[in-house]
């Protein structure tokens, strides 16, 4: 399709498109491209483009709100009713990862004669960017020591998963196993560091009654021993160590007064209140820009609250705590959530045997369903099936997340076809930074009151999750469609991507382990001037200037 720039005398543009089948899109709602050369045909296109660009940002926003406190909230309530592990490398860890491994699933699957530089593109450049810039920032921020265990293990664990992704793109083909290969290492990974945490705890349950024992006896001076204290500063060290992927944190102040309110609340004020997409105590606290943010996504806010269920992890020695039960809303929610879900998968007027279209077997079953529930519950009292809401407004999240995705990446093709640009590119800059922005405003927030470790350790955790998954998911069903083997098309232009995150791996291995684990400032400085050199270099192979060339 990007071969429109290079036709002579070619004045159609929008005939072009249209007849080009690489200009078609294979999963999403709306061609971008067409959209572009057709619909704002009467217009300049860098004005249609900058619309287009508010629209990608809207969407952009609305995944990020979709997983963090739609998609994120019901992973917690989960994860707890089934008794799941909150460690953050199990179940939890798929809600801070879903925009990055979702985005990889829409850019694969839409990818063209095995040209998937936009996953491949975003997936490095985010691990770059992640690994460099937010790991320096910390390091500029709040100097530390870093704790050995942790960061070795998930620097060699990403750099297994790094070199390993970059054989796939040396031989430029992976097989069913080879995809698979990506979740089974995460497998191993999740292994480890389970059995890690487990032994570490033991010692330090062990050191601690030797401690004890210690202390009864007397000799209290043995606390000052060079030995002990050592262990005791580890095991301190330790509590504050985080995982990939983070946990999900609940006001539990703001929850417990909205649902005293809830209670002296007629049920279509409750219905009303809940579907607002502005709170106004958290209205009231905000700036400006945070004033115009809320305004920005607030349609899209009233959207996800219209069809996704939020259940809230319950708050600790409360028993009156409704855990965000709504009478009226999941009601609606029984109903609105499966009709949207039917329609967005594209099984809506599907018929079945030929006669009757699943719509309406869908509409009539949960239109039923939810007369149900709102006889059988009350309104200051949640059911006892109510954590079931929690399943369905994970399924329609899920459903939600994948759905911008797909928008997002067609938005970028599109782009990529007006620009000129190659989908790699536009993965490392835009897709990579877009999925980054927030880790960079979190972790260095942490550094900042006093946790650069949690942060640091987000910084090679979350991204090897990341690649592992990002890759092995959407690979793995790109095999099963394509008998086995899925072919890729593979520029120089991301083994430099593949190449420049192995580098940032190596030397943050090297110069952290000879420093003794200290995460000094000289080192912040010099990562980040090696994300400046990673980033010219990408764009001069993009721009030619350093010859692009397909293996």
């Amino acid at each position: 399709c990007s071969s429109l720039h290079h036709q002579t005398n070619l004045t159609d543009f929008c005939g072009f498109v249209k007849n080009t089948s690489s200009c078609d899109i294979d999963d999403g709602f709306i061609n971008y491209t067409q959209l572009l050369y057709c619909s704002f045909s009467d217009i300049p296109i860098w004005l249609a483009c900058i619309f287009l660009f508010i629209w990608w940002l809207f969407l952009f926003c609305g995944l990020a709100v979709t997983a963090d406190d739609f998609f994120c909230p019901s992973l917690a309530v989960i994860s707890e009713s089934l008794r799941l592990s909150h460690n953050g490398v199990t179940f939890l860890a798929f809600g801070n990862g879903a925009p990055d491994i979702f985005s990889a699933i829409a850019s694969i699957g839409n990818a063209k004669g095995g040209d998937a530089g936009l996953a491949i593109g975003a997936l490095f450049g985010a691990g770059v960017f992640v690994t460099a810039v937010v790991a320096g920032s910390i390091s500029i921020i709040k100097p530390f020591k870093s704790m050995e265990r942790p960061f070795l293990r998930d620097v060699i664990f990403y750099l297994a998963a790094t070199y390993w992704a970059w054989w796939v793109m040396w031989d430029k083909k992976i097989t069913q196993m080879e995809a698979a290969g990506f979740i089974i290492l995460y497998v191993v990974y999740v292994i480890v560091v389970v059995a890690g945490r487990y032994i570490n705890q033991k010692l330090k349950k062990r050191i601690g009654q030797e401690i004890s024992s210690v202390i009864d006896n007397g000799f209290v001076d043995a606390l000052h021993d060079d030995n002990s204290s050592g262990v005791l500063e580890s095991g301190v060290a330790n509590m504050y160590r985080t995982s990939p992927g983070s946990n999900v944190q609940i006001e539990e102040s703001t929850l417990l007064l909205h649902h005293t309110q809830k209670r002296n609340n007629t049920v279509v004020r409750n219905f009303l209140d809940d579907i607002n997409p502005i709170v106004p105590e958290e209205w009231r606290e905000k700036r400006c820009l945070g004033k115009m943010y809320e305004i920005f996504k607030s349609p899209l806010v009233l959207l996800l609250k219209l069809t996704v269920p939020v259940v809230s992890v319950k708050v600790e020695d409360d028993p009156e705590d409704i855990q965000n039960w709504n009478r009226l809303l999941n009601s609606v929610h029984v109903f609105t959530g499966p009709v949207f879900g039917i329609f967005v998968i594209g099984v809506g007027f599907n018929e079945i045997g030929g006669v009757f279209p699943i719509y309406g077997i869908v509409i009539i079953v949960c239109a039923i369903l939810a007369v149900i529930v709102y006889f059988t519950s009350k309104t200051d009292e949640r059911p006892v099936y109510h954590t079931a809401f929690a399943f369905l407004g994970f399924v329609v999240a899920v459903i939600w997340i994948y759905s911008i995705a797909n928008e997002i990446v067609n938005i970028l093709q599109a782009f990529g076809v007006v620009l000129d640009l190659s989908d790699a590119i536009l993965g490392l800059t835009l897709l990579a930074w877009g999925n980054s922005i927030g880790d960079l405003i979190a972790d260095t927030t942490m550094a900042r009151q006093g946790y650069p470790r949690m942060g640091i350790s987000a910084c090679f955790g979350g991204p090897l999750f990341n690649l592992l998954l990002g890759l092995g998911i959407p690979f793995t069903i790109a095999c099963f469609n394509n008998g086995g083997t899925f072919h890729l098309k593979i520029t120089f232009e991301e083994m430099i991507l593949a190449g420049g995150l192995a580098v940032s791996l190596i030397s943050s291995l090297v110069i952290v382990t000879f420093s003794k684990f200290q995460m000094s400032r000289p080192y912040g400085i010099y990562l980040l001037c090696l994300y400046v050199a990673f980033l010219t270099v990408a764009v001069l192979t993009e721009v030619n200037i350093i010859p692009n060339f397909t293996l």
